[in-house]
């Protein structure tokens, strides 16, 4: 007889392929905003647009999809909307992003710190080996988002585009190291069956 843990766990990864999906798309935009540092504002923003806009759907389709009410939850939902909102006014209003990007970028960044924080733990309490290293790389992303809301000017074009990097880049392995947690659950409940 399964446990409710077991049930549990097996609706909550149907879809674990799906975040390091997000992942992979995170790191490629974290490489080419390295290794174009001193590209211009607006194109970081569209690329960063773009890479929030996919997040925001994949995250979407994710949640609709399972039957896990942790991924299924409101605010994980409410994120993937929200991504999809900020990643289109990037995209489509380049005054808007021109001006708004250090904070547009500071509160999604702080938003989705928060969401993979309370993936982590919730993680955690599934009992998921190294569960602790979506915590720390979403701990990480809050606190680049807290670099950039305090100081968006102070920093300068240089500062944000690193921070949008190295933003990417944590995001990209936080996703993917969290679709490899998934995974690591999916396993062990076909391994009780």
């Amino acid at each position: 007889m399964k446990s409710y843990n077991s049930d549990y766990s097996e609706q909550l990864i149907g879809r674990w392929w799906l975040s390091i999906i997000v992942g992979l798309v995170a790191l490629a935009a974290g490489f080419i905003v390295l290794i174009n540092p001193l590209t211009s504002y607006i194109t970081i923003a569209i690329w960063l647009g773009v890479a929030v806009l996919i997040s925001g759907i994949i995250g979407l389709v994710q949640s609709f999809s399972s039957d896990s009410a942790l991924v299924r939850n409101g605010w994980v939902i409410l994120a993937a909307i929200a991504d999809i909102i900020i990643g289109l006014l990037l995209i489509f209003n380049m005054v808007i992003t021109a001006v708004m990007l250090p904070m547009l970028f500071g509160v999604w960044l702080l938003y989705r710190g928060f969401i993979g924080v309370v993936m982590g733990m919730d993680l955690r309490s599934c009992r998921v080996p190294n569960a602790g290293w979506v915590v720390l790389g979403s701990v990480i992303m809050i606190v680049i988002s807290l670099a950039v809301l305090l100081m968006p000017q102070t920093l300068g074009v240089e500062a944000i585009v690193l921070f949008v990097a190295a933003a990417f880049l944590i995001y990209g392995f936080s996703s993917i190291s969290l679709g490899f947690r998934l995974y690591e659950v999916h396993r062990r409940a076909r391994e009780m069956e």
